[in-house]
């Protein structure tokens, strides 16, 4: 205990005292009953911790994406910090976690890329986790006449080589190969560094956290084909990630073999995550499953200050927060009721 906490002293502090400023679920409640963004953006200036980074905005002639992209700078600030207090491998580890916000960028410069409706006036400001690639053109890419063309201008990144093998696809189905590609990349890339990076009870935290993840993005994947789609089983397979953590490879198995959905719940039943499938409504599997991260990563905060959770789980906190604006923005923009904004809401029922 007293290794762990000179190892984690001055990045846990920081964590502690960063975590103190995270929304509460009464703001959250405030800004659900906000009109427009410039309410939304008024209330984050004058009472929260965005107060720094909104001063010199005028609140009443922000626009969404001005507003958005402010508070994905101030979360990447965040990681900037913690590098500031951390070492050696505490570095090396901040920065496999920040892969997932690249790779989510990536995913969305895919997308406009596919599209074809990029418009290189906003774009870079709308992908600012790709901002550390000083040598990366970001409206030419998105400008690409040719997934090969889009390849060439990601030279010198891990993803270039992730993507190429997909490079001769049909255009039609490869975006999709393409983003899972990215996923898998993700995930094994942070169960391969954990172990690298990490030993004893760090390794343990960090395992538990990926191997939930890994779970559910194996069941979530395997659900979206049997209900949505129609792909033989050699495909599904193609995509599984192997490092199963608290289900069963067999129970995996049987999941891609189900004939129908009550089969698949059936066998979902034998897995701790049978819950997260209680009612098909819109959305309801992401929401259960938010808030049972939300809890987990705010249980491993407190109960263990002093280890790779104090970086791991503020840093999945802010995240939450993140998204949680956003989806408030959204819900304005379309005029939805609170009631309505808050289904999108993770972790506004517990306790702060």
């Amino acid at each position: 205990m007293l290794l762990s906490a000179i190892k984690y002293g001055a990045v846990s502090g920081k964590t502690r005292a960063m975590a103190g400023r995270l929304l509460k679920p009464h703001d959250y409640e405030e800004i659900m009953q906000k009109g427009s963004v410039s309410e939304v953006a008024a209330y984050l200036k004058y009472n929260t911790h965005y107060s720094a980074v909104l001063d010199d905005i005028n609140e009443a002639e922000i626009h969404r994406g001005q507003l958005e992209n402010i508070l994905k700078l101030k979360y990447i600030n965040d990681y900037k910090k913690l590098m500031r207090f951390s070492s050696g491998n505490q570095k090396a580890f901040i920065n496999l976690l920040y892969l997932k916000m690249e790779i989510e960028n990536i995913k969305l410069l895919l997308r406009i890329f596919e599209a074809g409706n990029a418009d290189p006036s906003v774009l870079e400001e709308s992908l600012p986790f790709l901002s550390r690639y000083d040598d990366l053109d970001i409206p030419k890419l998105a400008l690409s006449k040719s997934l090969e063309e889009f390849l060439a201008g990601l030279k010198g990144t891990d993803y270039a080589e992730v993507l190429r093998p997909y490079a001769s696809m049909n255009q039609d189905t490869r975006l999709f190969h393409l983003e899972m590609a990215l996923d898998l990349y993700y995930f094994r890339r942070v169960q391969d560094l954990s172990s690298e990076l990490l030993y004893g009870n760090d390794k343990q935290i960090a395992m538990e956290f990926n191997g939930i993840e890994i779970d559910v993005f194996n069941i979530f994947w395997i659900y979206r084909i049997k209900k949505y789609y129609s792909f033989d089983k050699e495909l599904i397979q193609t995509y599984i990630i192997p490092s199963c953590y608290r289900i069963k490879r067999t129970v995996i198995d049987d999941l891609i073999s189900a004939r129908s959905m009550d089969e698949f719940r059936l066998v979902l039943g034998r897995t701790p995550y049978a819950s997260f499938f209680d009612d098909e409504g819109p959305g309801a599997f992401e929401r259960r499953y938010g808030d049972f991260l939300y809890e987990l990563h705010r249980k491993r905060f407190v109960q263990q200050p002093f280890s790779v959770a104090c970086i791991i789980s503020y840093l999945k906190l802010k995240e939450f927060e993140l998204n949680n604006i956003i989806s408030i923005i959204e819900g304005i923009r379309y005029k939805l009721a609170p009631e309505e904004i808050r289904k999108f809401i993770t972790g506004i029922g517990f306790d702060s």
